[in-house]
């Protein structure tokens, strides 16, 4: 009796801690990601490269993705981990 007692407790804790190890801690990139709407200022025609300027004032720049065009406004995630700060996932803004 004492033996189904103690696997069960061990089988139940091993599965509370795999759970723990799977929640986002702070330090991914998800977790620091923050939500800005940035407007496409330029895009250079031989690189592909589109120039994104914030509502704050910051300006990035990125790859070219999908119909954008000079005046499309985007959301995009704003990753400030990284050295320099990066916009990701932009999608068009409605």
């Amino acid at each position: 009796m004492l033996r189904r007692y103690v696997s069960t407790a061990l089988f139940t804790g091993s599965l509370l801690f795999g759970l723990l190890l799977l929640a986002p801690g702070p330090n991914t990139l998800r977790a620091n990601a923050i939500g800005v709407i940035a407007t496409i200022t330029a895009i250079d025609s031989r690189t592909g490269v589109a120039t994104l300027a914030t509502d704050g004032g910051e300006v990035y720049a990125m790859v070219k993705e999908g119909l954008w065009k000079v005046g499309t406004r985007v959301e995009c995630e704003r990753i400030a981990d990284t050295t320099p700060t990066q916009l990701r996932h932009c999608l068009p803004w409605q």
